[in-house]
Parts: C-alpha cells; sequence; structure tokens
C-alpha cells in the first residue's frame, strides 16, 4: 500500500497496487537440472539427458496401438489386391 499526501490540506489519499505476480515456472520434470540446455535439447540430445519421466506403459500402448493399426491397414490391402487378381482371372 502507497501513501500519498496531498498539498491541499492535511488529507492522506491511499493508492492500492495489485500485488506483484509470481514468476513462472520454470522446472521441467524432462530436462535434468545439472545439465546445460544446449546439450539436452536438440535434434540428437547427448546421452543423460533423459528422465524417469519419459517412457513408461502409456508409451508402450500407444506404440503397440500404431503397429496394430499399421498391421491391419497391411492386411486390408493385401486382402483387396487377392480379391482383385482373382476377379481378373479367367473363369475355366
Amino acid at each position: 500500500m502507497l501513501a500519498v499526501c496531498a498539498p491541499t490540506g492535511g488529507a492522506v489519499a491511499t493508492v492500492t497496487e495489485p500485488p506483484p505476480t509470481p514468476p513462472p515456472v520454470t522446472f521441467n520434470e524432462f530436462l535434468p537440472e545439472d545439465r546445460s540446455l544446449g546439450d539436452c535439447i536438440s535434434a540428437v540430445p547427448k546421452p543423460g539427458c533423459g528422465s524417469e519421466a519419459r517412457g513408461g506403459w502409456h508409451q508402450t500402448l500407444v506404440f503397440l496401438a500404431i503397429v496394430l493399426g499399421l498391421a491391419v491397414i497391411a492386411w486390408r490391402v493385401v486382402a483387396s489386391a487377392r480379391k482383385a487378381k482373382q476377379a481378373q482371372l479367367p473363369a475355366p
């Protein structure tokens, strides 16, 4: 709170200021605190820049879902190609 004295008499006007904003949170659990950011943020990060928060069963589950989806797509493409090839062969 800031008190300002007015020059006309003895009246005191108070001006309230908003509380200071807290600094932004700069903690990132994926980056080590003991390494330089230049070592860890790049296309090919150096060894030791990972953390225990990366990966896990969630990432493995997503990978398996992608592989399963690609296998289904490949199976449907092969099945459609075989069916089209059978339709082109002349009947005996």
